[in-house]
């Protein structure tokens, strides 16, 4: 797709959604939601707190967006904006360029969607001053509603890294022998990815007993005969995500072992049965929570998977407590997960997409999971 079709595409996304809520305009401040409306992100955007970085879109045509100076060449090169306005960090306030803009477009007394669960209250109080007559309204719900359906250029990205992903968890697996430590094992599948491509990742290792503990940062602890291994890699690409899980054991699974994983797996084969458009998502956690205590084991997290995109977890969560039904081109991840604190723990997680008449799966058919996989040589 063209840099332009981009433009197109996802400012006219926006704008239905904008227009559907009954707003005049929509305006994003979060590094996810400026990424997906720019098509880039502002370096200093994540790590400098005192400086903002913003989008606006307004009625049929409006579109700005607002960069502190030092990151104006950058913008003005790489945005899908071709208005991009700079105010000076130590002389002017953001929100003032902010409530410009809005004036500018029209729509300083309309109804403006904003992210009231970032927007920094000093910003907010001074829109209020300079906007007395507007109506500011959550945006939350219409970023989250355009950013679960994926366009085919993310579907392409999401892919392209999930693949990388697959592949590199498989290859360090391979790798394990007893006595190597869980970090050594995160520095092996990190270089991997970052050779892969990936500008930035993360890796989860738990051996043994940590195996157990839901979020298990690699520690120097030796890997063992015996071990359960869990082994969860992200990697971000592109600006975009990817989220894989594999349990091994270190050796022969045992009897118990092997019972746990089993009903875990059939758990999910049972939603992937179920994975279409028009199928709610409580369906699917309802399955997958129905299936596992029928056989006495009770899910450890609330949700079974969630959407994947720009950030690891958004919209939509597998569970109970959405209303949201799939969706063409909805990506997200299912997890069974399973931890026996003090003991070992289960984990499988693979990457999703919603099809017109079904699914395909985005990761997990180079390194399956269906059985535990066995390593150590």
């Amino acid at each position: 797709m063209t840099h332009a079709g981009a433009e197109r595409e996802v400012f006219q996304k926006l704008r239905r959604a904008m227009r559907a809520a009954g707003c005049d305009a929509l305006v994003a401040h979060s590094v996810d939601n400026v990424t997906y409306t720019a098509g880039f992100a502002v370096p200093s955007h994540p790590t400098n707190r005192f400086r903002r970085t913003i989008t606006v879109l307004a009625g049929q045509n409006f579109a700005a967006q607002i960069v502190v100076t030092v990151e104006a060449n950058l913008a003005r090169a790489t945005s899908r904006f071709a208005d991009v306005r700079t105010y000076d960090q130590f002389g002017d306030d953001p929100a003032d360029a902010l409530a410009d803009a809005l004036i500018e477009a029209g729509v300083g007394e309309g109804r403006i969607a904003v992210e009231l669960d970032y927007l920094p209250a000093q910003d907010f109080l001074r829109l209020r001053e300079r906007l007395p007559r507007a109506t500011f309204v959550p945006a939350r719900d219409i970023y989250f509603s355009t950013r679960m359906i994926k366009t085919a250029d993310e579907i392409t990205r999401l892919t392209t890294v999930g693949t990388l992903t697959d592949r590199v968890a498989g290859e360090v697996l391979a790798a394990v022998r007893p006595g190597m430590s869980e970090k050594t094992l995160a520095r092996l599948a990190t270089e991997k990815m970052l050779d892969g491509g990936c500008s930035a990742v993360k890796v989860q290792v738990g051996s043994g007993v940590r195996s157990g503990i839901t979020n298990c940062a690699p520690t120097d602890k030796a890997i063992e005969p015996g071990d359960v291994l869990r082994l969860e890699i992200l990697g971000d690409m592109n600006q975009y995500r990817s989220n894989v899980t594999r349990t091994a054991v270190v050796g022969a699974p045992t009897d118990e072992q092997r019972k746990i994983w089993d009903v875990m797996i059939g758990a999910r084969e049972r939603c992937k049965a179920l994975l279409r458009p028009g199928t709610p998502v409580a369906a699917l956690y309802r399955t997958y929570v129905d299936h596992l205590r029928a056989n006495d084991i009770e899910p450890t997290l609330r949700f079974l998977g969630h959407g994947i995109g720009q950030t690891i977890h958004e919209e939509p969560y597998i569970t109970d407590a959405r209303d949201v039904v799939l969706e063409p081109d909805i990506t997200f991840t299912m997890e069974p997960l399973y931890m026996m604190p003090g003991r070992m723990g289960f984990h499988v997680e693979d990457m999703y997409r919603v099809t017109p008449d079904g699914f395909v799966p985005i990761t997990g058919t180079i390194t399956p999971n269906d059985a535990l996989i066995r390593v150590g040589g």
